[in-house]
């Protein structure tokens, strides 16, 4: 790049000193040397005419000639010092140009801007997610080694705080990741998200421990944003360590309604909430819904899908709902009260539902022309976990 931009330079600068080294040699020079002659010439013609008019004596014209010539030495000693700065301005600017793109480069890497331009290669090739374990390993390394670099220039730099403290926490080393996100911490201290990843840090390298520095962390996350997705899931986990099961799960299930069904995050978090049930001795009234496309029918892959719950013959408000996409079809998931619409009944509060599931054109969850849907029949809820199988087969 560096050679690319010195070339430029270059050829910048030839468009701009050749004219200028020519005009010192024949604009500069030749022009007022040959006008002055001129002069002289035309002058020296007059002054013989008026000594062959007897309007001056010998005496007095070669006074006249004498100063006609010194004056003709004086302009053009003066015309060659003026071509000659010409001539040193266009090199000294030359020479600046020269300079430049070297003292830009120089500046560049003194102020870490070269690091900057490296980090970003490194993280969008990590981005692209086809490394293998080693080598995305070994890009990890380096792309620490440059943000721990750059952060000795840029302590403040929050972003490569962050990016750093994430990279430490991925690779299993807590301690050190605590004290980056730590530093974080000091820059932004009101950042929820920020919070609730330092705590979770801290909890990790407490040994799985919420004690001290861990629980004010999280307290702080929660004060500053009570639905941040972070910090609810070490709320149900703290909860659930010291035996309060309810707030576990109400912790699991608010965090629960923000995340696709078909994530590995989702089913993590359904799986707690059985658990803290089991452990108050209640069982999960659900349903199991198989969702399918039917054959004949094909939607965008990125569409939404909706599946949910309705009482039968009841309020359209759903009981339970999911949202995943059509690339995630064929699927089953689960509907439970969990999955509850906020201010809505639970799903255990009906004796009949219907399911229905709707792929969604606009992304709305509100029908319209042009979805596909598939419904099933009245199913008798009594709160026993339930098994249907839905296929979306006409469009709306």
């Amino acid at each position: 790049m560096w050679l690319v931009l010195g070339l430029l330079a270059l050829t910048a600068a030839a468009f701009v000193i050749f004219p200028l080294l020519r005009k010192s040699s024949v604009a500069e020079v030749a022009d007022p040397v040959h006008a002055n002659v001129l002069l002289y010439r035309e002058q020296l013609s007059e002054l013989d005419r008026q000594l062959a008019d007897g309007e001056m004596d010998a005496a007095q014209y070669a006074e006249l000639v004498a100063e006609q010539q010194r004056l003709l030495l004086a302009d053009e000693t003066t015309v060659a010092a003026r071509a000659g700065a010409t001539g040193r301005g266009a090199w000294l600017l030359l020479t600046g140009l020269l300079l430049v793109p070297l003292l830009s480069f120089s500046l560049y890497q003194m102020l870490g801007a070269g690091d900057d331009v490296a980090i970003t290669s490194l993280m969008e090739r990590r981005a692209q997610g086809d490394l293998d374990a080693e080598a995305d390993a070994a890009l990890r390394q380096q792309l620490q080694q440059r943000i721990a670099r750059r952060l000795q220039s840029q302590p403040d730099n929050i972003y490569y705080q962050v990016t750093l403290a994430r990279l430490q926490l991925e690779q299993g080393d807590f301690l050190q990741a605590s004290a980056t996100y730590q530093q974080a911490v000091a820059l932004s201290p009101d950042d929820a998200e920020l919070l609730a990843e330092y705590a979770q840090a801290v909890y990790f390298a407490a040994g799985n421990r919420f004690a001290g520095t861990a629980g004010d962390a999280l307290d702080r996350a929660l004060a500053a944003d009570p639905n941040n997705l972070t910090a609810l899931g070490l709320q149900g986990i703290r909860a659930f360590e010291g035996g309060d099961y309810r707030l576990a799960m109400a912790s699991w299930q608010t965090a629960l309604r923000a995340i696709p069904p078909a994530t590995p995050q989702a089913q993590a978090l359904q799986a707690g909430i059985e658990r803290a049930r089991q452990q108050l001795g209640e069982a999960l009234p659900s349903l199991q819904v198989s969702v399918a496309l039917a054959p004949g029918l094909s939607a965008d892959p990125s569409q939404l899908v909706y599946v949910f719950a309705r009482e039968w013959q009841g309020p359209p408000m759903p009981l339970a709902v999911a949202r995943l996409r059509v690339s995630d079809l064929p699927t089953t998931v689960t509907l439970d009260d969990s999955m509850a619409m906020p201010g809505g009944k639970p799903l255990s509060s009906a004796n009949k539902v219907q399911v229905v599931a709707r792929v969604s054109k606009s992304g709305s969850a509100i029908p319209a022309a042009g979805d596909l849907e598939g419904s099933s029949e009245a199913l008798s809820f009594a709160g026993e976990a339930v098994q249907q199988i839905v296929v979306i087969d006409r469009q709306l």
